[in-house]
């Protein structure tokens, strides 16, 4: 089906990315739900609608910029999941192909190095370190950017 294995692991890659993305969106979506449904209660929301303010600039004006902060963080938070599941994923290899570079696969033959003598312990620790920097650097940059467009931090 594939003429070389760098197309049978690029397909391997695109299968569990759209895998993992049909999956994860669900929660974000029931979240935002309930906050629009919250949001569209408020009275600056009811006075625009009273006025005749169209649906679709409340939404930009009003909702928008009120759930937007709660995308990222939940983004944000679904990409430390993400990121997590494909290292589970890959080191049971049933990921991305062994071949790919990703946490999971440098994990696993961390793993196997463990067992030689003498134990190899740094590529082991130098994988989990970097994906624990990756994930708390998304987590500080989505922090900083939910605090620059929260419009509830602007008026303090």
């Amino acid at each position: 089906m594939f003429g070389t294995g760098v197309e049978r692991a690029d397909f391997r890659l695109l299968f569990l990315c759209i895998i993992l993305g049909v999956t994860s969106w669900t929660g974000l979506c029931r979240l935002l739900r309930a906050e629009t449904l919250k949001l569209r209660e408020l009275e600056y929301v009811q006075a625009a609608t009273a006025l005749g303010v169209r649906h679709f600039t409340i939404i930009l004006r009003h909702i928008l910029p009120n759930v937007m902060h709660i995308v990222l963080i939940a983004v944000v938070m679904d990409f430390s999941a993400l990121v997590l599941a494909e290292a589970v994923l890959s080191y049971l290899n049933i990921g991305v192909d062994p071949a790919t570079y990703s946490w999971g696969n440098m994990i696993n033959s961390a793993r196997l190095e463990m067992a030689r003598e003498p134990i190899v312990w740094w590529s082991l620790f130098a994988a989990f370190f970097f994906m624990f920097l990756l994930v708390l650097s998304a987590n500080l940059f989505a922090d900083a950017v939910r605090d620059a467009f929260d419009p509830r931090l602007r008026d303090h």
